[in-house]
């Protein structure tokens, strides 16, 4: 499996050529795929480093299409596009980063695939946001304890 390796799978034939041409301007070496049943079709040849899938497909979608794809090549980083920014139930399996489309840019695409690549340097967005508010509350904890609340 090459580790530069990206299967884009979105269902809007125009997004899913944009977000693939920009992957391969970018270096990497892209596949893309209309549909969830496609992508799990051509995930055995292509063996993908990363996949970049957008949340709603019609059949098979995007959180059923990376858990299979996850149960197929374990530990497959995933980026989720969406344009639907409401909270929502990922479940058991998480994607490694959440776009919202629009993208902000381009690169920043391409950054964010770039970082679940290099599993040392990416903290999932959400894992950031725990520990920083642990650390508030470890900061608050002694002076609600002196202060009696």
């Amino acid at each position: 499996m090459s580790g530069r390796r990206v299967m884009v799978v979105d269902d809007d034939r125009e997004v899913c050529e944009l977000v693939a041409r920009t992957l391969m301007k970018a270096g990497f070496d892209v596949a893309s795929a209309l549909s969830g049943e496609e992508g799990l079709e051509r995930l055995a040849d292509f063996k993908p480093a990363c996949l970049v899938v957008d949340k709603v497909l019609p059949g098979l979608g995007g959180l059923e299409l990376m858990n299979e794809a996850r149960r197929r090549q374990p530990g497959l980083p995933v980026v989720l596009i969406t344009g639907y920014p409401e909270p929502f139930q990922i479940g058991e399996g998480r994607p490694d980063a959440v776009m919202l489309k629009p993208f902000i840019s381009l690169k920043a695409l391409c950054d964010t695939v770039s970082a679940v690549l290099d599993s040392s340097g990416f903290e999932w967005p959400l894992a950031q946001l725990r520990q920083r508010v642990a650390a508030v509350v470890s900061e608050l904890s002694p002076v609600r304890k002196k202060k009696g609340l």
